[in-house]
């Protein structure tokens, strides 16, 4: 096993504290990057009038992911969860490239079983029907996780 992938399953078991992300089910899981719990917080108030949802920043320390509670909290479930991976992605792979993101959230969250056919379905008709976006996403995430290494 890649140890990415044993680093991010390993954040989702470890129940860590208030930097940790709680999915719609209750669990809850931390973002790891470069061997380092991200660190997450709420919007301050004056940010949750700004049209994000949540966004990976570089820190002196490394990177913060800031959450937009309100927005958060209107998204479908799965929609709700996939956004911890992708913006953990920009941590942790790092990228500021959003199908990059995508990609590597998606190989995550299949990695750590919270993915599969109705959830990305869901996510799928979330982004729109025969979406470019999604449709990119999907076939990023299926032919690097079926490409074997050099």
């Amino acid at each position: 096993m890649d140890s990415r992938v044993a680093c991010v399953i390993l954040s989702l078991v470890a129940s860590v504290g208030a930097d940790a992300f709680t999915f719609a089910d209750g669990a809850s899981a931390s973002c790891v990057a470069d061997g380092k719990i991200v660190k997450e917080v709420d919007a301050e108030p004056s940010q949750a009038g700004l049209y994000f949802t949540g966004k990976t920043v570089r820190i002196s320390s490394g990177f913060l992911i800031i959450w937009n509670a309100e927005r958060l909290k209107t998204l479908p479930p799965e929609v709700h969860d996939y956004l911890f991976f992708h913006e953990c992605a920009h941590a942790r792979v790092p990228t500021t490239d959003e199908l990059n993101a995508n990609c590597a959230g998606l190989q995550d969250m299949r990695a750590a079983g919270r993915a599969g056919f109705a959830v990305e379905s869901r996510l799928g008709a979330f982004y729109g029907h025969g979406s470019d976006y999604w449709t990119r996403t999907l076939k990023c995430a299926d032919v690097t996780a079926t490409s074997k290494p050099p």
